[in-house]
């Protein structure tokens, strides 16, 4: 039985396709293009009051290591430096639902209800 030969990087790249479904590419400079050529935020939400930003976007880029394929990323920032935090999600569905339900818990959290 032959051993199959261990990637030079454990960093898996992708792209979305026109449903903004990731599809896997091999070419690093394609896949840097790709980053640089098209918009990554899919959902910003500004609570002005609180100075609190949630984004919501395409990381196009998956650890091997971790074995998680958390290719969008919704980000908490401008609260407490303690409170910034960030959240993977698989799919763009997963991560658009994820950036609703963290809105709603900090608008509850701001309003006390």
């Amino acid at each position: 039985m032959k051993a199959r030969p261990v990637p030079s990087s454990w960093e898996r790249f992708y792209i979305l396709d026109a449903k903004n479904r990731p599809v896997e590419v091999f070419d690093r400079g394609e896949w840097s293009r790709w980053m640089t050529e098209n918009e990554l935020i899919f959902r910003r939400t500004l609570l002005d009051e609180s100075g609190v930003t949630v984004t919501t976007r395409f990381r196009g880029v998956s650890d091997q290591k971790t074995g998680e394929v958390s290719l969008f990323v919704t980000r908490i920032a401008g609260m407490e430096a303690r409170d910034d935090r960030s959240y993977g999600a698989r799919t763009l569905d997963e991560a658009q639902e994820l950036h609703e339900r963290i809105v709603q818990q900090i608008l509850r959290k701001l309003t006390g209800r």
